[in-house]
């Protein structure tokens, strides 16, 4: 049940002829489909993203802000030969159509100097190859709910 009012949010409004039994998420299905929505939907998963509070005003701003968090966070380099990046992350790469390279550009773009370095050290030796040197870590189903800091401590914001 889950997974499937997880696929009507982020997937647009599908119109179908099929019976309208089993569709009752359907009036909360997105318009269209948005590929940010990834970093904000968490399941209770240890894979997934922090849980945030978004505002109609800034939600393209905060979408944005929570991509690059979970990317921050996740993303890592084994010994300047792999970079390893979470399988939210290449699912949102599907959606918006980024080729390996783009993906690597867009993730280093976000993270700080250190890991920028070793990224492109790994990407010298792997020739230039983007998708030969990305490995995909498997999505983790154990529990857990990451709370977002600036709702667990708000006076420190």
């Amino acid at each position: 049940l889950l997974m499937q009012w997880l696929r009507t949010l982020l997937y647009p409004r599908m119109k179908s002829k099929a019976s309208k039994a089993g569709h009752e998420w359907q009036a909360f299905a997105v318009a269209q489909s948005e590929p940010l929505l990834r970093f904000a939907l968490c399941s209770g998963s240890h894979s997934d993203p922090a849980v945030r509070v978004y505002t109609p005003k800034r939600l393209f701003q905060q979408l944005e802000a929570a991509k690059e968090e979970f990317i921050r966070a996740t993303v890592g380099v084994w010994r300047e030969q792999k970079i390893l990046l979470p399988k939210l992350v290449e699912a949102y790469a599907k959606d918006v159509k980024l080729s390996s390279q783009g993906l690597v550009d867009m993730v280093q773009r976000y993270l700080p100097e250190s890991l920028r370095t070793a990224m492109q050290r790994c990407q010298q030796q792997g020739g230039g190859r983007s998708s030969k040197i990305i490995e995909w870590v498997p999505y983790n189903l154990n529990f857990r709910y990451l709370i977002a800091r600036d709702l667990a401590f708000p006076h420190l914001s």
